[in-house]
């Protein structure tokens, strides 16, 4: 009897414990609840990836890195290829810093086949004469080109480009920096868009120069192309001439809708007619930021007291820096006729637009006996500090 009264006490008192449990938490949530309330401590803590490590440790990416990078490495559980990637790259002349921009751009690289894809990309450009520096240097500036260097993809590009390109260094600068040279299809892309060139009676080492620092134009449509040569076209520049060539590969860098709004912007500085053609033949213009143009033209304007005619004849003015040159040799040429230094007026295009030397040696030197100060003046002026 005593045993069953125990019994039933601490069968009360379970009832008495679930029924408070009941009225703070649902029933259906019990087991959660439960969960809920036991001590983390008892879970095992969360591990960092394996790739994560791996790309710390072995290959000297940052914290950071290695995070961003893991995230298209998830299905690599081993270090075995990984570690044959790194040992190649290191073989072949590729520093540690070398290794770890190439993974920082292209960390899938880890997951290629040593024998099956690294080393046949290697032996086409070693057979196509580029020496282990330049392969290194190209692969590393553009690790991206990993992805197109089969012998058949690129052997008739580079046989190709060496109608406008005449050494491999030249070769290696343009597909760092262009990808598009070896991603766009040649006969489809890359040869229309030459002879669209051509047709502009580009010579064969312009269109080398555009290939080294303007390619991305190259791997554009060739409808896209064209566009580039109407517009130049429609500023009145001729085909065949020096400006014409210099316009084009400023345009390669702007669209037809900032080609439209710099024409508006000028007209709304007061350039009009033969005002406006004249300055629109300066391909400078297209390449300066609006706040730059707007700051040069009012400082050449209000401040150099030159006429609107004045700076569309010398529409080059407006491509000058307007801290490091404009500003400064305006103020010494200021000072100098102030002081009576000079017996003529000079001519402003002339006085900004001379080489520094030239500059130094005509304006500076020559004046130094009769104002000792001038060449601190000019100095300070060009620092942004003005002594007077």
């Amino acid at each position: 009897m005593i045993l069953l009264r125990k019994n039933f006490s601490l069968l009360l008192g379970c009832l008495a414990v679930t029924s408070k449990i009941s009225i703070l938490l649902p029933p259906s949530n019990f087991r959660t609840s439960l969960w809920l309330f036991t001590s983390k401590s008892d879970d095992p803590s969360p591990k960092t990836p394996f790739i994560v490590k791996y790309l710390i440790d072995s290959a000297g990416l940052s914290s950071s890195e290695a995070d961003k990078c893991s995230k298209s490495l998830t299905h690599v559980k081993s270090p075995s290829n990984p570690d044959f990637v790194l040992e190649f790259f290191r073989k072949n002349g590729f520093t540690n810093a070398d290794i770890k921009k190439i993974i920082c751009s292209h960390s899938r690289v880890l997951c290629a086949n040593v024998d099956s894809t690294l080393k046949p990309k290697f032996k086409a450009l070693r057979d196509l004469g580029f020496s282990d520096t330049q392969i290194t240097k190209l692969i590393t500036a553009n690790s991206l080109a990993l992805n197109y260097l089969s012998y058949c993809n690129v052997h008739p590009r580079i046989e190709f480009f060496n109608n406008f390109i005449y050494s491999n260094d030249d070769i290696v600068r343009a597909l760092s920096s262009n990808i598009c040279l070896l991603s766009s299809s040649l006969e489809k892309t890359i040869k229309p868009n030459i002879t669209c060139m051509r047709e502009c009676q580009f010579s064969n080492e312009r269109i080398g120069a555009l290939l080294i620092n303007e390619g991305r134009v190259i791997g554009r449509a060739l409808n896209n192309v064209e566009s580039i040569v109407k517009r130049v076209e429609e500023l009145g520049v001729p085909r065949g001439s020096r400006m014409f060539y210099r316009t084009f590969r400023c345009l390669c860098r702007v669209n037809a809708d900032i080609f439209d709004a710099k024409i508006k912007l000028l007209g709304s500085l007061g350039f009009s007619g033969s005002e406006l053609s004249a300055i629109l033949k300066q391909p400078l213009v297209f390449c300066l930021s609006a706040k730059n143009l707007c700051e040069t033209v009012d400082f050449l304007v209000k401040v150099a007291g030159c006429e609107l005619s004045y700076v569309s004849r010398h529409a080059s003015m407006i491509g000058l820096s307007i801290t490091k040159r404009l500003i400064p040799r305006h103020y010494v040429m200021q000072l100098i006729m102030d002081r009576g230094l000079l017996n003529k007026k000079i001519d402003f295009y002339f006085f900004v637009s001379i080489s520094e030397r030239k500059f130094l040696e005509k304006f500076i030197s020559s004046f130094q006996q009769r104002m000792p100060e001038l060449a601190d003046v000019y100095l300070s002026a060009s620092a942004g500090k003005f002594l007077y």
